[in-house]
């Protein structure tokens, strides 16, 4: 921006921190970002740009998760959703968005590997899977009741519920299991995958791997859903120990909050710099562009009727309103 000021930080060094930069990202300059970010060797990141704007996206290499056999397949490269990268987006920002998407593009593939195996059918099914069909499920939710929650489980419905379950193919043993203030404390851990799984690096670090779970309901469905939880916690926890820019690992617990909100804080003086008269008009003109380029369209329909009406509920509301939303007040005015 004109007139940005600098920042001196503790260390001696100084800076114009990112909310005082105008950024205009192209194709090259997102791929020269994610080029400096590391992944595991089963992650890709990829930049490109269609009609819509720029987008990053990534890539994983696996096996077919719906293939349970003991056969050794040709691994697989799928891709992920596309995540629209705005070109007045903060560098950093590119690079929180690289991160969420390697996040869920694991989250989407642990999801495929917890199945149960359905009572009536005796077949396996991925039910935790993004791909079920979430309007029909919906149009025909008297075939999905709730799980109830009012029945507490024994050791031995546990130990029969978990003999059901497969984590990529992977069983789970109840190895303790604990009251806990009325809520059950249970160690689980994963076995081996098959031969044909390991020898394809399928999630090796399942392989034996420990976690436990606190029931609040200790119910089928409470027990389900809270290992479907700490499977992708842990999946979540990996990447961000794992996720390196320009070999920093920026979201590791290892690292300090109070550390960084100091950083945080001594990188934003906004009482001085917004007291220079040159930078002030800048600074707030910029940051409002910005907020506009951002705003949507009402549009029309069922939807823009719906967003109308809970914004009304707030007629003193502040911030850009959405494209063709015209207030109570400014009804009346006309």
């Amino acid at each position: 921006m004109l007139h940005a000021p600098h920042v001196r930080l503790k260390n001696g060094r100084s800076c114009i921190p990112q909310h005082y930069l105008e950024y205009q990202q192209s194709l090259a300059s997102v791929q020269e970002t994610l080029a400096h970010i590391r992944l595991d060797q089963h992650s890709l990141l990829f930049a490109d740009q269609d009609l819509n704007g720029l987008y990053l996206q990534v890539g994983m290499i696996g096996r077919e998760n719906y293939e349970r056999g003991n056969l050794i397949r040709a691994r697989k490269l799928v891709y992920g959703r596309k995540w629209r990268i705005e070109s007045y987006t903060p560098t950093s920002e590119v690079i929180q968005t690289a991160f969420l998407a390697v996040k869920k593009a694991r989250e989407h593939e642990i999801r495929e590997l917890l199945t149960l195996r359905e009572p009536v059918s005796g077949r396996a099914s991925a039910a935790f899977s993004c791909h079920q069909d979430l309007p029909l499920m919906a149009n025909n939710r008297d075939l999905c009741n709730p799980a109830r929650h009012d029945v507490p489980l024994t050791v031995a419905e546990i130990q029969a519920c978990l003999s059901s379950l497969r984590v990529g193919q992977r069983r789970i043993t109840l190895l303790e299991q604990q009251q806990q203030k009325g809520m059950l404390l249970l160690d689980l851990q994963l076995g081996l995958a098959p031969l044909a799984r390991m020898i394809e690096g399928d999630f090796p670090e399942l392989d034996h791997h420990r976690f436990f779970i606190l029931l609040k309901y200790a119910s089928v469905g409470d027990l389900l859903h809270e290992i479907m939880d700490s499977l992708i916690q842990d999946s979540d926890r990996r990447v961000a120990e794992n996720f390196l820019y320009q070999g920093y690992a920026r979201f590791s617990r290892k690292l300090d909050p109070f550390a960084i909100a100091a950083l945080s804080l001594a990188s934003r003086p906004y009482t001085r710099d917004l007291a220079n008269g040159r930078f002030d008009p800048v600074f707030k003109k910029s940051n409002y562009q910005v907020d506009t380029l951002r705003v949507p369209a009402l549009g029309k329909g069922r939807l823009a009727r719906w967003n109308a009406k809970k914004l009304a509920q707030f007629p003193k509301l502040d911030g850009h309103m959405p494209a063709g939303y015209v207030t109570e007040s400014a009804r009346r005015k006309a």
